[in-house]
């Protein structure tokens, strides 16, 4: 016949061994849990930032197809803004360089003149009458730079977006 202290002292090791197995399964749901909560906030910035590059890209198209010329004598080449909250918002800078015919431009210094000595291109560049050397160009660099919720240093993070756009 088994002791009836033997029956308590099993049922107490049991009851260990179950809250011990417990405990870790817990802690095994809670680290998987703070992983997909840091991946997901890693995502959320990330689609943040891409959208905002590909807006803002928009907006210095606009900006550089209206901006007076005639009278600045001169041409947009940065714009810089920032979006959200002061602390945890998103940096942007945007450079923009032109590309195409200087003389097309008002007080413009392009990037690459095709009048400027570049020569055995083809035959549209060499004769001056047409193609790309009666156009002009934008090439835009969008950065987006934000703080990582979850990096424990508070880095930056970078976003960069190169546009190139015929005017």
């Amino acid at each position: 016949m088994i002791n009836s202290k033997h029956k308590k002292a099993f049922s107490m090791i049991t009851a260990i061994f179950v809250i011990v197995i417990m405990a870790s399964i817990t802690s095994m749901i809670m680290s998987v849990t703070a992983k997909t909560i840091k991946a997901t906030t890693a995502q959320y910035q990330k689609e943040q930032a891409t959208l905002l590059a590909r807006s803002y890209t928009e907006l210095a198209i606009f900006y550089a197809l209206y901006y007076d010329r005639n009278t600045t004598n001169s041409c947009l080449e940065k714009i810089t803004d920032h979006f959200g909250d002061t602390t945890a918002g998103y940096g942007v800078e945007i450079n923009i360089k032109y590309i195409g015919n200087n003389s097309l431009l008002n007080g413009c210094n392009t990037s690459i003149d095709p009048s400027g000595g570049i020569s055995n291109l083809n035959a549209t560049w060499s004769d001056n009458s047409g193609g790309f050397y009666n156009t002009i160009s934008l090439i835009i660099d969008t950065y987006i730079s934000y703080k990582d919720f979850d990096d424990p240093q508070n880095r930056n993070v970078t976003f960069h977006r190169r546009t190139l756009q015929k005017l």
